[in-house]
């Protein structure tokens, strides 16, 4: 009988082994969990239900927040915009205070916008202050190194300007020829006659009237008159009466299309004449109301030659804004170089 039981165990144990050998997807921790026998200390309870395992829940995936900016970052994002009470500030917001206060006209609006504006009344006060101190004795930008403010001066200084202007004429009576252009039935022509006879007589002109038609001048005034043969079209004459400067060498240049006063028409003659260059710029000057001529800053910058550059001032700047010490510095050294 012992015999028997052997022989029923090694028949379990070898079907045992055939079933195992048959599921091979059965995990090695199913192979190790405690048998029949193993558990009978359970009673009837080792038939309960295995209870199902619970799928543990993944992590939900954390937002993985940016580093902080640098220190340096922060410092720009929190200075963006105008300094305060700055030039640009005023100018972008002033106007918002004012609308503030207009489409909602309460005291605390009104009393801000008065602030500010009092504000920028002072301001600009203390910044005419500073230009004042920065102008007065200095030679290139106090005016009155240019023309006296004393009146009995620049009445002196305008004396000695008529006379240049008066010399200067005739010198470019010399240089040069004046053209009268007119029409017959022509008022305007009637009235500025006169100021061109004046010219003749007074400053040596050699005037070349010149009819449109061939009709005299009325009272014969200009009795050497010429007849037009294409020289006001050429000349782009449009409105009579019409005068223009020539030259000996039959250069013309246009004076004025109209009626002109004597004045008027002098200074005309000489602007026309520098502007030709029959006439030198010095020449010109000396019929200015001024005392001193050689102190324009805008020649004296803009002058290329000396050792001073603005190419050799380095700039960041977009706009090649110079630093005022910068700039200041070659002001100074063009003016050396003077």
């Amino acid at each position: 009988m012992c015999g028997d039981m052997n022989n029923k165990t090694l028949k379990k144990a070898t079907l045992a082994l055939a079933l195992i050998a048959s599921m091979p997807n059965i995990s090695v921790a199913e192979d190790s969990r405690p048998g029949f026998y193993d558990r009978k200390a359970e009673g009837w309870f080792f038939y309960e239900v295995e209870p199902e395992e619970k799928e543990v829940p993944k992590p939900k995936p954390v937002a993985v927040q940016p580093p902080p900016p640098p220190p340096e970052q922060e410092q720009m994002a929190q200075s963006e915009g105008p300094e305060y009470f700055s030039a640009a500030w005023f100018r972008e917001n002033l106007p918002k205070y004012k609308d503030a206060w207009w489409d909602n006209p309460t005291i605390e609006n009104a009393k801000a916008f008065a602030y500010m504006q009092r504000f920028a009344m002072d301001r600009s006060e203390q910044a005419q202050d500073a230009y004042e101190l920065a102008i007065l004795g200095d030679p290139y930008l106090d005016e009155v190194s240019r023309r006296p403010y004393a009146t009995f001066a620049s009445q002196q200084v305008d004396s000695k300007a008529g006379k240049e202007r008066q010399t200067l004429l005739g010198t470019v009576a010399s240089r040069v020829g004046l053209f009268f252009f007119y029409q017959p039935n022509c008022e305007m022509c009637e009235i500025q006659a006169p100021i061109v006879k004046m010219l003749e007589q007074g400053y040596g002109f050699t005037v070349v009237a010149v009819s449109s038609d061939g009709t005299p001048f009325p009272g014969n005034i200009f009795p050497e008159f010429k007849v037009d043969n294409g020289h006001a079209e050429q000349l782009g004459v449009v409105t009579y009466p019409a005068l223009f400067l020539a030259s000996p060498d039959g250069s013309f240049a246009p004076v004025g299309q109209g009626v002109m006063s004597l004045p008027d028409t002098a200074n005309r003659i000489l602007v026309t004449a520098r502007r030709a260059g029959w006439i030198s710029d010095d020449e010109f000057n000396k019929t200015r109301a001024l005392v001193n001529t050689d102190n324009n800053i805008a020649e004296i910058l803009t002058d290329k030659t000396g050792e001073a550059s603005l190419e050799e001032i380095m700039t960041d700047d977009k706009g090649n804004y110079i630093p005022p010490e910068q700039l200041m510095d070659f002001i100074r050294e063009k003016i050396k170089e003077k």
